[in-house]
C-alpha cells in the first residue's frame, strides 16, 4: 500500500530536462549583490553547515551567533551555507524560523548563499523506522514554496572571480517511486542531474573559469548512514538514481572540480584523507569535505564521540590555480568539547 502511494505521487511530478545549472539568488539578508569581479583570483571564501537548533522553538544556537560575529568582524568575499538553517521539517511556523536565521545574517555585510538541508524540504512522519520517524519528501510543495519565498531557489550557480559555485539541492521531489519512506535518505532529480551534468561540462570548457566548487547538504562520502544512500538495500530506480549522482561526482572527470562541500553529519569529516589544498589542473577526484559544525547537536557526544565532532566552519582561499581549506574551530578541537 504505502510503495503505491509513493508510486502515485512520483508519477505526478513531471520529467524535464534543462541545460546548465540556473544563476542562484544569495539570500535576502539586505548585504549588496554580489559582484561577480571577474578579474579576481585572489579571494577568501567561507564554508559552513548545520546550525538548527536541537528542538523546535529553540533560539538560534551560540556557535552560529559566534560565526555570524567573526563574519561581520573578519569579511571573507562571501558564505556559502550547506543547509539545516532552520529545525523545520513541517510548514508550520518555519517562516518564523527563517526570519531569525536571516535577520542575524543581516548584520554581517557579505552575501550569503545556502544549498538546503532535509530540514528545510522534507516533512517529518507519524510513521516509525527502526525506531525513529521517518521524514518522506514535501510532494505537496508547502516546504519548498517557503524556501523559494524566504531564502532562493534550492539550486543554482553563480561565478566569481576565476571560479564558478554550484549549490544543489539533495532533498529534491523525487521523480521515481520511493520503494518506501523507510527507504528515503535524499535525492537529485533527472533536471538537476542532467543540469548539473551540463554545467560542468560548459564550465570545463570556459577558459575563464579555473576553479569548480561543488556544495550540497547530504554527503556522498562518509562513514555512516549520512550519506546520501538508500537505507534499505535495494536496486529500485530510486537507488539507481542516487548512484548516478554519486557517480558522477565520484568519476569526476573535470580538471577543474578540487572541493565537494557537505553537511548533515554533525561534525568534520574529509573522505580518504583528502588534501585541503589543492591545485588545478586537478590530477585526482575532488576532495569531499562533511563540515557540518555551525551549531546542531554534535554527532555521537552521548557515547561514541568521534573525531572532528566539534563547532567549526572553513575558510577558504583561492590564489590564482591553487585553492587551500582551512578548518577553523570555535572552541578547540576535543571531541564533544565544552563551549558550545
Amino acid at each position: 500500500m504505502l510503495r503505491a502511494t509513493f508510486a502515485a505521487l512520483a508519477a505526478a511530478v513531471a520529467l524535464s530536462a534543462y541545460g546548465q545549472l540556473s544563476p542562484i539568488a544569495q539570500l535576502p539578508t539586505g548585504a549588496p549583490a554580489l559582484d561577480a569581479n571577474a578579474s579576481a583570483t585572489q579571494f577568501t571564501f567561507v564554508v559552513a553547515g548545520d546550525n538548527r537548533p536541537a528542538k523546535r522553538g529553540d533560539p538560534l544556537t551560540k556557535p552560529l551567533l559566534d560565526i555570524a560575529s567573526q563574519m561581520k568582524a573578519s569579511p571573507p568575499s562571501f558564505i556559502v551555507w550547506n543547509g539545516d538553517a532552520i529545525f523545520g521539517k513541517t510548514s508550520i511556523g518555519i517562516d518564523a524560523e527563517y526570519e531569525a536565521f536571516l535577520d542575524e545574517w543581516r548584520k554581517v555585510p557579505v552575501p550569503i548563499f545556502n544549498a538546503p538541508g532535509n530540514h528545510e524540504m522534507v516533512v517529518q512522519t507519524n510513521i516509525s523506522c527502526d525506531k525513529k520517524s521517518a521524514e518522506v519528501p514535501d510532494y505537496g510543495g508547502s516546504m519548498l514554496a517557503t524556501y523559494r519565498e524566504k531564502m532562493a531557489q534550492p539550486y543554482g550557480m553563480f561565478r566569481y572571480g576565476n571560479a564558478a559555485f554550484l549549490l544543489l539541492n539533495t532533498d529534491d521531489v523525487p521523480d521515481v517511486a520511493l520503494p518506501s519512506a523507510c527507504d528515503y535518505n535524499g535525492f537529485v532529480s533527472q533536471a538537476q542531474l542532467d543540469a548539473l551534468t551540463a554545467s560542468l561540462k560548459e564550465l570545463g570548457a570556459d577558459a575563464t573559469v579555473t576553479h569548480i566548487f561543488v556544495f550540497m547538504h547530504r554527503p556522498i562520502h562518509d562513514d555512516n548512514k549520512s550519506k546520501l544512500q538508500p537505507l534499505l538495500e535495494d536496486k529500485s530506480d530510486y537507488a539507481l538514481r542516487l548512484k548516478a549522482f554519486r557517480d558522477l561526482l565520484d568519476g569526476m572527470a573535470n580538471t577543474k572540480v578540487t572541493f565537494v562541500f557537505a553537511s548533515h553529519d554533525h561534525r568534520l569529516y574529509v573522505y580518504k584523507n583528502g588534501s585541503l589544498t589543492r591545485s588545478v589542473p586537478a590530477t585526482m577526484p575532488p576532495t569531499f569535505v562533511v563540515t557540518g559544525g555551525a551549531g546542531a547537536p554534535l554527532k555521537d557526544c552521548k557515547d561514541a564521540k568521534p573525531a572532528g565532532s566539534y563547532y567549526h566552519y572553513v575558510k577558504v582561499t583561492v590564489n590564482g590555480a591553487e585553492v587551500s581549506a582551512e578548518v577553523v574551530p570555535l572552541y578547540g578541537t576535543t571531541p564533544c568539547g565544552t563551549g558550545g
